[in-house]
């Protein structure tokens, strides 16, 4: 005869446990490794050229930088917005939220100063139009060129192979290892069965594991370079 315990029907129903730390995480990973890879952006297929676009983009931030007058900076910021008007709604609220956040945080930098002298609005109205229209310039530059369009246009412009390289790998880097927290994020949300109150004592694993790897990863790029001959000349993609 089967014992009894053997012969009950076993019924676990887990305590509910939303995991939102986990699920933003990975969403917010998975967004900016997206906006990394893809990175095309608003580029049409006949563009102007990318060295053209960056001389282009710094000397309309140096003319910001040095203008004064309040009607050229408004006639900026309509030229601005009248030629991001053409763009699809979802790229124009990319562009802008990056032009808002840097003015935002520029408020909150004169934001003693406002209290305390009110009478330089006229100066601190201007200095964060300044920061908006700047930053607002950058992001059009980089929502419509691609990255290595930019490494080439460094190239022609005789900046240092070694800069190109760091940055060309940065970013690489950034893709590949949010790409190993967003599998390992995943796998644990998928081992988490019920309520666990210890979740945030996991974190340290994750950037464990990521720590351990980067260090495996940085090793056989180093000898990848030894074994290939690398000269300091970095061409970029």
């Amino acid at each position: 005869m089967l014992p009894t315990w053997l012969s009950k029907k076993e019924e676990y129903t887990p305590p509910k446990d939303g995991g939102i730390f986990i699920i933003k995480t990975i969403k917010t990973l998975g967004n900016v490794i997206q906006r990394i890879r893809i990175q095309k952006g608003h580029e049409k297929k006949k563009h102007l050229p990318a060295l053209f676009k960056l001389f282009l983009t710094f000397a309309i931030i140096i003319i910001i930088a040095v203008i004064r007058d309040r009607m050229m900076i408004t006639a900026f910021a309509a030229g601005v917005l009248a030629y991001l008007a053409t763009w699809p709604a979802h790229d124009i609220w990319n562009i802008l939220k990056a032009g808002l956040g840097a003015a935002g945080v520029t408020f909150l930098f004169l934001l003693s100063a406002i209290i305390f002298w009110p009478e330089g609005m006229n100066n601190y109205i201007m200095m964060m139009g300044k920061v908006f229209l700047s930053v607002t310039v950058l992001s059009i530059f980089n929502h419509t060129t691609q990255w290595n369009h930019i490494t080439r246009a460094l190239r022609k412009i005789h900046v240092p192979g070694v800069v190109i390289f760091i940055l060309d790998i940065t970013l690489k880097y950034i893709v590949l290892f949010g790409r190993l927290i967003t599998d390992i994020l995943t796998s644990l949300q998928l081992r988490s069965v019920g309520k666990n109150n210890r979740k945030y004592n996991s974190i340290g694993g994750v950037m464990g594991v990521t720590f351990i790897r980067g260090t495996e990863m940085n090793k056989q790029m180093y000898e990848a370079m030894i074994c290939r001959g690398f000269s300091d000349d970095y061409e970029g993609l």
